[in-house]
């Protein structure tokens, strides 16, 4: 099998990075957009309102473990994607994953670079809700500092809920993609073609006679047998065997 032209690699090395960075800034504004209604919605609908920082901060750590099982479902899914497409719908988790493959070859460390990028960019994403939040919260009269916590732990929902129905997504896609992808080719015998055959010889090479195993009984007769066993065909083997005791 030839090995597959320099230009046809390249080419599909950008062809898969363009599909990660056209998936990165899809999801990346998907997630951003779903958030921030997620945590406006939980701010007007005032049901925690007149909570004590307590409480609310308890709300918050609740909404992170919601978030933090969606991101780790996300994260398998990706790391499955990058194994069977080399895309990924994280720009900087495919370029970890890329930068380890040359270095080593354990699938371990592969998905540990990968993984790395993914949860980096995503924490990353949580600075301007924050910033967002806590600078509304000090320079206006607008939102209190409890409120810039709820309309957090809100983001915190939403992104929950994207990461995880992106994560089905991913699934579904890589099994449609399994079950659509064509079946190997069989190759064919072609009717016109002479193929060998097998020769069938129709003459068998003549045997040496089967020796006969002869003994005898205590009556004075004798018995025999007919063995399988092989000895020189140009002899003729006769074993007595005396059975008397």
């Amino acid at each position: 099998m030839r090995p597959a032209p320099f230009s046809t690699v390249t080419a599909s090395k950008r062809a898969r990075w363009a599909i990660t960075i056209g998936a990165t800034v899809v999801s990346t504004y998907a997630l951003d957009a779903l958030a921030t209604v997620a945590g406006l919605l939980l701010v007007r609908s005032q049901v925690f309102r007149g909570l004590e920082l307590g409480p609310v901060l308890l709300l918050l750590a609740a909404t992170y473990v919601l978030w933090g099982v969606g991101l780790r479902a996300n994260l398998t899914a990706n790391l499955t994607l990058l194994e069977q497409t080399g895309t990924s719908t994280n720009a900087l988790s495919k370029a970890a994953y890329d930068l380890a493959r040359r270095a080593t070859s354990s699938q371990r460390r592969l998905r540990l670079a990968a993984g790395i990028g993914y949860v980096g960019t995503e924490l990353a994403k949580e600075v301007p809700y924050y910033v967002g939040a806590f600078g509304v919260a000090i320079a206006s009269d607008a939102i209190s500092s409890n409120e810039a916590l709820v309309f957090l732990a809100g983001t915190n929902l939403g992104a929950a809920a994207y990461e995880y129905g992106l994560a089905r997504l991913t699934r579904v896609v890589l099994r449609h993609s399994q079950e659509t992808s064509p079946a190997p080719r069989r190759e064919r015998r072609d009717p016109g073609r002479r193929h060998p055959r097998r020769s069938i010889p129709t003459h068998m090479p003549p045997q040496a006679p089967s020796p006969m195993l002869l003994g005898t009984r205590c009556d004075g007769k004798r018995f025999g047998a007919e063995t399988h066993v092989p000895f020189p065909r140009d002899e003729q083997a006769l074993i007595e065997l005396d059975l008397n005791d």
